[in-house]
């Protein structure tokens, strides 16, 4: 067995345990009085911070950053990310990191049963079947 063999068990470890020690975090925080919205802001910021530099380094290897580009990044991290955020904080302040941490596992069956249901109503639309 090689050590690359590994790699990826070792990644997904990490990252779940990531993921429950920062749910954990945040659900210590928000019992202590802190808002879901400044803990968001302080996330993305720390995030940032830490990115930064790699962006800086790696930034002759990519085409220049436009007025137009950034402004799409903006609201796809505004829409996508922070009131995600958001609302996951929002839901562990009223549960438990546990479930937090459960309900982002989950994610994947939820898409696929949507999957399912909208290619049904696709399809008796298609045939005119129910209406």
């Amino acid at each position: 067995m090689d050590l690359w063999d590994v790699v990826p068990f070792i990644a997904m470890i990490t990252v779940e345990c990531t993921d429950v020690g920062q749910t954990t975090l945040s659900k210590a925080a928000m019992s202590r009085g802190m808002s879901p919205l400044v803990y968001v802001v302080y996330s993305n910021v720390l995030g940032t911070l830490f990115l930064l530099p790699s962006f800086f380094l790696q930034r002759r290897n990519y085409p220049p950053l436009t007025f137009s580009i950034l402004r799409k990044f903006f609201l796809i991290g505004l829409i996508g990310n922070c009131f995600g955020e958001i609302l996951g904080y929002l839901g562990i302040r009223y549960s438990s990191p546990t479930l937090g941490s459960a309900m982002g596992n989950l994610i994947p069956a939820f898409t696929f049963l949507l999957a399912i249901v909208f290619r049904t109503i696709s399809i008796c639309r298609l045939f005119n079947v129910g209406g």
